[in-house]
């Protein structure tokens, strides 16, 4: 009797063993639903253990971080000194930058003034800074690396004049929709003028002083006698590898819920938003209206629900950012627009190379993204990559320029972009605005 219940113990044992061998087999066998579909528990440890189901994938950005594109004039009694082709990133900025940051941190109430004065500015000693997008004084303050400068309704500053006064340095700037506005600051007017007294002309100058074609032209349009040297681009599309555009996106990249439409177009559903690739490397995104914590769709907020414009400008570069900066090559992004109602913003970036501001042909830009309370909800994205060749890029002469927008526009002010068409080659040409 003992030994057949041993027996059957031993049998039941056995039973159980095959059992349990046949659901792991069956398991690591079975694909699994939602975010891990067409993944097996098998493949899903071994891409764990090859690092290839990462989500820390999202990059940390700060707006310092932002290649905004400036055009700097420097003036002192006897000559200018201008910089264009550069960004608030280049070395070449480093000096102007440091005056205006400390300009926007120490600056006092501003009062609403004439144009005339910012202009009667420039015909003295100072410093000149012209935005290639006009951006709120708060990220603007950001960008030149200021934390504590006070808030403002400023929202679209395209121009500043900093000049030596009697006590102190004075702060003259431009916003597109207030007009013009004058502060006084804590530099030292002394410090101020010897900086500037130690440059040497290049031959820059403003529209105002020239005659001819120019004087037509906006009187803040830069003449240069020596314009610096710019250079095609190759360009191509930068969404070769969907997978991990996928991954950093916080998609399944093996995901089975995926089709390609009739056009090429790869479009990715997903329980919490669709995506769609298309063959030129556009890719637009709408997703759910709440995001978890962490998420690269999750804007941060002190107030629970109500982003401030820097909170939204910052999740929305840290987006762009991990989809975009590592595939483009040469170019930067720069903030190029933010529009606000609300509790929604709509915030767009666009790229620069060798300081230069790229435009598309279609109006659009790099990267728009949209934010309602603390979720991206939508995005828009040109993945395109562009790389500076040696071959110099043509363009027409200034004056030429001039004289076809005096024909065109009025007051026109005339600025250097790349032109992009969606070819594999980027020029450049002359923009009125």
């Amino acid at each position: 009797m003992n030994k057949n219940a041993t027996l059957m113990s031993h049998l039941q044992n056995a039973a159980i063993a095959v059992l349990t061998v046949t659901a792991v087999l069956l398991l690591i066998q079975t694909p699994l639903v939602g975010d891990l579909a067409g993944k097996t528990p098998y493949e899903l440890a071994q891409d764990w253990l090859a690092g290839d189901t990462s989500t820390d994938t999202a990059v940390t950005t700060d707006l310092t971080e932002l290649a905004l594109p400036v055009r700097v004039v420097f003036t002192n009694e006897y000559a200018r000194y201008g910089l264009s082709a550069i960004t608030t990133l280049d070395t070449d900025f480093e000096l102007a930058g440091a005056f205006f940051g400390e300009a926007l941190g120490s600056a006092t109430t501003y009062e609403a003034c004439s144009g005339e004065k910012l202009l009667t500015a420039l015909h003295a000693s100072s410093i000149y800074l012209d935005l290639e997008a006009p951006t709120p004084l708060e990220v603007l303050s950001r960008i030149l690396g200021v934390n504590d400068a006070p808030e403002s309704s400023l929202l679209r500053v395209t121009r500043l004049v900093l000049c030596p006064a009697e006590n102190g340095a004075t702060l003259y700037l431009q916003d597109a929709n207030q007009g013009f506005f004058v502060s006084r600051t804590a530099i030292s007017s002394a410090t101020l003028r010897e900086a500037l007294a130690s440059l040497d002309g290049n031959g820059t100058d403003f529209a105002f002083s020239l005659s001819g074609e120019f004087s037509q032209l906006s009187p803040y349009t830069l003449i240069f006698s020596e314009p610096p040297q710019r250079y095609t681009l190759s360009a191509s599309n930068a969404l070769t590898d969907q997978a991990t555009f996928l991954r950093l996106a916080e998609f399944n990249p093996h995901t089975e819920s995926g089709y390609t439409d009739s056009s090429g177009s790869t479009i990715i559903k997903e329980v919490y938003g669709t995506l769609r690739l298309e063959p030129d490397g556009s890719v637009f995104y709408q997703g759910a209206d709440e995001a978890e914590a962490g998420s690269i769709y999750y804007v941060s907020a002190a107030s629970t629900g109500k982003p401030t414009m820097l909170e939204a400008v910052a999740g929305a570069q840290r987006l762009a950012f991990t989809l975009l900066r590592d595939v483009s090559g040469d170019a930067e992004l720069y903030l190029s627009e933010i529009d606000s109602s609300n509790k929604r913003f709509t915030v767009s970036f666009d790229y620069a190379v060798g300081g230069t501001p790229l435009r598309f042909s279609d109006g659009s830009h790099a990267a728009t993204v949209t934010i309602e309370d603390q979720t991206i909800t939508e995005f828009s994205l040109h993945c395109r990559s562009y790389t500076l060749s040696d071959s110099p890029a043509l363009l027409l002469p200034i004056r030429q320029a001039a004289a076809i927008a005096d024909s065109k526009y009025l007051s026109a002010e005339l600025h250097v972009c790349y032109d992009e068409h969606g070819a594999d080659t980027v020029g450049v040409g002359w923009f009125a605005d």
